[in-house]
């Protein structure tokens, strides 16, 4: 009972907190759609959301479930990295609410995309070895977006590894799947992926090109071949994050097939990738 009192006060402090960057209870409200008075239960700490009210919550302010059950000084130090979120709503120019309609557009084709995935391809930073990072795609709102999660860390180098995630906005242009990111915890870094779209009833593989930033003291603009293996719509999140990380590309665990894909294409080339960014 002591535990589930500790998180109810935890939740009640962050949320106010995160609510703080809104001009009021019910502009939040109002944009979270839901109802004032339990929200304000909420607030109090009198009345914890269900589950799937608490991933609304979490999906609006823009973090984890696990960082707005975080002791209150380490909740406030991730939410002063992010940007303010109070005040009135950005103006976009013209173009950009009409590609945000085609992201809703599709969100019918794009729901048999739905669930987690590993992600394969070779490292931008570590020549030799392949990436796999776990992403979850799903619907939020009319949309379909989605969170990448690395864990990285050098063969030669003792200790835990480098935990880096990204969330991002998914949608179909010109026949393809778009999927463009950003890193969550200082927004220095953004990820574009192309995926040829399957018009099969399950998605099982998913394949194409994605483009970012080396994590190298460089910084080098640099393209991969990528794969995305479907892993299912609920998965043991545990084991799936635990096989995120750096691989030899001669490492039994990374498939033949998916190895031979991103091999015939492996890091594109300096003179090709200035080319295409």
């Amino acid at each position: 009972m002591a535990g589930d009192d500790f998180t109810l006060t935890n939740f009640a402090a962050n949320l106010k907190l995160a609510s703080s960057y809104y001009p009021s209870v019910s502009e939040t409200c109002r944009r979270l759609a839901i109802n004032r008075q339990q929200f304000m239960k909420y607030l109090a700490g009198t009345s914890f959301p269900s589950r799937h009210n608490l991933r609304r919550i979490c999906d609006f302010f823009g973090v984890d479930e696990y960082e707005i059950l975080m002791p209150q000084d380490q909740f406030r130090k991730i939410v002063r990295l992010r940007p303010n979120r109070g005040g009135e709503d950005v103006t976009l120019p013209p173009r950009l609410p009409r590609l945000l309609a085609e992201a809703q557009r599709h969100r019918a084709t794009l729901g048999k995309t739905h669930g987690y995935y590993y992600g394969y391809y070779h490292s931008f930073s570590l020549p030799g070895h392949i990436l796999r990072s776990l992403v979850l795609i799903y619907g939020w709102n009319d949309y379909t977006v989605y969170k990448r999660l690395e864990r990285v860390r050098h063969p030669r180098e003792a200790g835990p590894p480098d935990v880096y995630k990204y969330a991002g906005i998914v949608s179909v242009v010109g026949d393809r799947i778009h999927m463009i990111d950003q890193e969550t915890l200082t927004g220095s870094e953004l990820t574009q992926t192309i995926l040829f779209l399957n018009y099969r009833n399950r998605v099982t593989v998913l394949t194409g090109l994605t483009m970012g930033v080396s994590g190298a003291d460089a910084h080098q603009p640099s393209a991969a071949r990528i794969v995305m293996e479907y892993l299912g719509r609920n998965v043991n999140r545990r084991h799936a994050i635990a096989g995120c990380r750096l691989y030899p590309e001669d490492s039994e665990e990374i498939s033949d097939h998916f190895r031979r894909h991103l091999t015939a294409g492996g890091r594109i080339p300096g003179p090709l990738r200035a080319a295409i960014l």
